[in-house]
């Protein structure tokens, strides 16, 4: 038997100081792991990484939606 499982969501409140400063946060985040991933030769590390910015680029695209 199969079991099925929902994503739970999580309702985050940030003021905008706080939302300025995750923003930043996340860019420079995503700025680095691009860096590492240029610098690895190993492809499944590389997979690994591109799957983060792929996750923190998502953040940041929903942040500034808001």
């Amino acid at each position: 038997m199969a079991t099925t499982t929902t994503p739970s969501a999580v309702t985050l409140t940030l003021n905008e100081e706080e939302r300025s400063f995750l923003l930043n946060f996340l860019e420079q985040t995503l700025r680095e792991k691009s860096v590492e991933e240029h610098r690895t030769d190993a492809l499944d590390y590389k997979a690994f990484v591109r799957r983060q910015e792929a996750l923190v680029q998502g953040l940041i695209d929903r942040l500034r939606r808001t």
